[in-house]
């Protein structure tokens, strides 16, 4: 009775410790990059933000800029 009580408890120690050294880590690790990929795309989207009236203006093309040309032969 009392071995199969220490067995036991063997077992849940290796169980517990298995999972406090693998299992946890690993679940951290993906949340913390998870929230990183978030905070760069966010990032990535103002900066797109930003620069888009920029690449409206630039992009105008005026009525007579336009140029037309014949193919040579």
């Amino acid at each position: 009775m009392i071995f199969r009580i220490i067995l036991i408890t063997i077992i849940l120690t290796l169980i517990a410790r298995f999972i406090f050294r693998f299992v946890l880590p690993v679940f951290q690790i993906t949340r913390m990059t998870q929230d990183k990929l978030r905070q760069m795309q966010e990032e990535m989207e103002r900066t797109q933000r930003q620069q888009q009236p920029n690449r409206n203006t630039q992009n105008h093309v005026q009525e007579g800029d336009y140029i037309d040309y014949e193919e040579v032969k």
